[in-house]
């Protein structure tokens, strides 16, 4: 089988030579597991710092197949859990066969909504959007809640639960392209564009009466402007920390004054430790698809050679929604 695996550890920003094509052997299915063939691949933002070894779990061995969530068919089961051409999705890495425990595999529900969701709104990036906002944002309605990456798979989701919950929603995005999806395809009331020179004095103008909520996926600087605006009891949601990802050393600051005055609570999201709600997640997300109050984009690369491609593009900025690889 064919599969894209670690040459060398990413100096900043990750190189094409990082990674290798490589045909290997199709491992063994033992007692307890399943054999799936690939279709999707997610393509996520936290591989990086997984890369980096700041992530919650080890960084892969040099050699050894890149990391990361799949969607496929399963060909062989000697679990009894499943039967062949059942649909299911794991932690598949980039190859285009997975041996997996059977334990650790989920059944996709192919009528909720397209198959590739599974690694999109109704996979982990939609189950860290549901946390963040149903366990540790707990929006209000007319409160003003404010979400960084919003064009991504992530922020976008976040954005349209507060919105669905009563509030208003400013987001943060890389781009005009971006600001204008963001407003005009998610309904967020405005997007400013992190990018810009006056990009302080913008996301002030946007929330001219401050945040009760913002949801950061970056760090850095735009963490430290959305802290500037916090109202009292505010709280903030620390999911990721792309700003950092490419760097040799973690930067200084930001300087945290402002939320001691605020009150504000700053809290911690690693999906992991929300899998058990993942079933009601994933029903709540489904039916908001159907009805319409939730809408989301795929950007696709087609084969998996071009995995590695779609992951540099996707730290670049250069993905509209959730990155996938369709093998």
């Amino acid at each position: 089988m064919q599969a894209v695996c670690l040459r060398r550890i990413p100096r900043g920003m990750p190189q094409a030579q990082d990674f290798k094509l490589r045909q290997l052997p199709l491992p063994a299915v033992g007692d307890g597991q399943l054999r799936m063939q690939v279709q999707w691949l997610s393509l996520d933002p936290f591989l990086r710092a997984q890369l980096g070894g700041r992530y919650a779990v080890p960084r892969p061995p040099l050699g050894s197949i890149v990391p990361g969530y799949g969607i496929g068919t399963v060909v062989e089961d000697r679990s009894g859990c499943f039967a062949a051409g059942d649909v299911v999705s794991g932690l598949t890495g980039w190859a285009e066969q997975a041996v997996l425990d059977a334990k650790v595999v989920s059944r996709v529900d192919t009528a909720l909504a397209p198959v590739s969701t599974a690694v999109g709104v109704l996979g982990i990036p939609g189950l860290t959007a549901w946390a963040g906002v149903r366990r540790i944002l707990e929006p209000k309605p007319g409160q003003t809640i404010l979400v960084s990456t919003a064009a991504g798979a992530v922020g976008s989701t976040v954005g349209q639960l507060c919105k669905a919950a009563g509030c208003r929603v400013i987001g943060i995005a890389g781009s005009a392209r971006k600001c204008a999806i963001v407003v005009e395809q998610y309904g967020f009331d405005a997007c400013v564009n992190y990018r810009d020179a006056d990009f302080p004095q913008a996301l002030r103008n946007a929330c001219p009466d401050g945040v009760d909520g913002y949801f950061d996926n970056v760090g850095g600087a735009v963490l430290e402007a959305a802290l500037s605006l916090l109202r009292l009891h505010a709280r903030v949601v620390l999911c990721g920390l792309s700003d950092q990802y490419n760097r040799a050393e973690r930067p200084p600051g930001p300087n945290l004054g402002p939320v001691i005055a605020a009150r504000a609570r700053l809290e911690g999201l690693v999906v992991y430790d929300h899998l058990a709600d993942f079933d009601r997640c994933r029903g709540e997300l489904a039916r908001m698809i159907g009805d319409g109050t939730l809408r989301y984009h795929e950007h696709i690369h087609d084969g998996l050679a071009n995995a590695p491609a779609g992951f540099i593009g996707l730290l670049n900025g250069d993905n509209l929604g959730k990155a996938l690889v369709r093998l």
